[in-house]
């Protein structure tokens, strides 16, 4: 079973993998040798802090083993080829962990690779472990009304491959509500606002807030994400998410952030109590566990 697009997802496997990671959670300290004999390898072409650590933390916490792979660090600087390192990794272990700055070598690897493949971030396409993480904090914070919240996307909408992956979770739910908060020129498509609009019952005109006139009791949740730099031209102003900002809105409102971050959210809102993004790593954490068990151990 590879895990390549959000899009393969239905609400009876997202549920299932919160179900188990809830147990995982419950009961942390007596599944050490659930997945022990297996190999985790990450394969990265790409910078990654949460994604890579998470993994290992999820499978070392399993019972299982991790091999890391850096590009730079391997054969791949004498010439050999994208899917002849795949063919060679996937000899070594169970499962393999995909990044790369391209997003169209992770099918690539998927005709190459003899074992699942997990995509651990494919350029400006999709982060589909991220999107389940995100989901399961918003629902690990919101019960299972989690499904009638509204969530205020901060940042580059246009190339944030978790606001892509995130969007194609949040559509299973039509009762849950979705606005933008973009940096200009890096705005939704007017496609994705039709479909927003027309599928969750939303006013067209509101879903792309302006900065000058936010409506702050709408949301439940604010995703904020950094500007894409290695992915576009554009430096534009940055909206910065302070206390100023967040003290406007709900009490119970939670401020969330794939990470990493750079000047667009102020280290201020760590002591906030809406601050999220430490809860969500720990997050994605169990949810990582949830879907390494699922692909090796039929989530048994």
């Amino acid at each position: 079973m590879n895990i390549i697009s959000s899009l393969n997802f239905n609400k009876l496997f997202i549920h299932q993998l919160f179900e188990m990671a809830d147990n995982f959670k419950k009961n942390n300290n007596q599944i050490k040798n659930v997945l022990q004999g297996k190999i985790l390898i990450n394969a990265f072409f790409e910078p990654s802090t949460r994604t890579s650590t998470s993994f290992e933390c999820a499978m070392y916490r399993l019972g299982g083993n991790v091999i890391s792979f850096r590009d730079i660090n391997s054969s791949t600087q004498k010439g050999e080829t994208f899917e002849d390192t795949i063919k060679t990794l996937s000899t070594f272990a169970d499962v393999m962990v995909l990044r790369h700055p391209d997003k169209h070598k992770i099918q690539n690897a998927i005709t190459c690779s003899s074992i699942p493949i997990i995509n651990g971030g494919n350029g400006n396409g999709e982060h589909p472990s991220q999107a389940l993480l995100d989901l399961y904090s918003i629902y690990y914070k919101f019960g299972v009304n989690f499904k009638t919240k509204s969530i205020l996307f901060v940042g580059d909408v246009k190339n944030s491959r978790t606001i892509h992956s995130l969007l194609n979770l949040i559509h299973l739910y039509p009762q849950m509500k979705i606005y933008f908060l973009p940096y200009k020129n890096l705005e939704p498509s007017e496609d994705m606002i039709q479909k927003i609009s027309e599928f969750h019952k939303q006013d067209y005109s509101s879903i792309v807030q302006k900065w000058e006139n936010i409506n702050y009791s709408l949301f439940d949740v604010v995703y904020c994400t950094r500007l894409q730099k290695e992915r576009t031209k554009e430096n534009n102003n940055i909206f910065i998410i302070d206390n100023r900002f967040v003290n406007k809105l709900k009490q119970d409102c939670i401020i969330m952030h794939p990470l990493p971050r750079n000047e667009e959210l102020k280290t201020e809102i760590d002591d906030n109590p809406r601050c999220f993004y430490f809860i969500q790593m720990e997050c994605g954490i169990y949810i990582r566990m949830a879907l390494l068990n699922y692909i090796l151990n039929n989530g048994k």
